[in-house]
């Protein structure tokens, strides 16, 4: 079974890194369900990371911008950081003993995200979706980042064929509206440089839809890499 609170605490430490939880304030139903919405992006933002739950779209920047934009709504409403931090935790030992109750974590979830996502799209901007030359800046960043730290492993060589791929589509996407090879590198460069400007940006490239990336990056029919 899923264990929820690590989960949150994960999500939210850079956040709410604090003790302690002093009688809070009640809650009103509007913030219980944001409070409540938070702990369950958490939860669903960390499995995304472990490579579940991957049929709900992308929450690890839109889930903890929720959570940020939720707690400062209960911060300008006069409550203290701690007692922001204790209703979050509070929500997710909630949805753990309804888990645990049930024996079904992901019924649970899957009972709470259909409103919680409604929530969510009112509140926080969609992601970005980028084009083939944004992903192609997306992808060399995510590959030099990688190699960096591991040389020329098995993931940074993915991650550097699948740039290949997206940068050849783009030039010849380019090419294709009468782009000539110069321009075809200036419209990267210029891509490239967006990109780099997001990425130091909150979220970084989290605000893009990367899955997006790696479908523009599938074998086209009758060709592989």
């Amino acid at each position: 079974m899923i264990s929820l609170l690590p989960h949150l605490m994960a999500f939210a430490a850079p956040l709410f890194l604090l003790q302690g939880t002093p009688d809070s304030p009640v809650l009103s139903a509007e913030n219980r369900a944001a409070v409540r919405c938070s702990a369950a992006f958490a939860i669903v933002a960390g499995e995304q990371q472990r490579g579940a739950m991957q049929d709900y779209p992308p929450l690890g920047w839109r889930g903890r911008e929720y959570m940020v934009r939720t707690g400062a709504a209960l911060i300008d409403a006069g409550w203290s950081k701690e007692q922001v931090a204790g209703a979050m935790r509070d929500a997710a030992a909630g949805l753990q003993a309804q888990a645990v109750q049930e024996g079904d974590a992901d019924g649970v979830l899957a009972a709470v995200m259909p409103p919680c996502l409604s929530l969510l799209d009112a509140r926080v901007e969609p992601l970005i979706e980028p084009n083939l030359a944004q992903c192609a800046a997306i992808l060399r960043m995510s590959y030099e980042e990688v190699h960096n730290t591991e040389g020329l492993s098995n993931r940074a060589k993915d991650l550097l064929t699948l740039t290949t791929v997206l940068e050849s589509r783009a030039r010849r996407e380019l090419a294709q509206q009468g782009r000539t090879q110069g321009e075809a590198d200036a419209v990267l460069a210029v891509e490239a440089k967006s990109v780099a400007e997001t990425a130091q940006a909150p979220g970084g490239v989290q605000r893009y839809d990367i899955g997006t990336c790696f479908q523009l990056a599938k074998p086209e029919e009758k060709t592989h890499y």
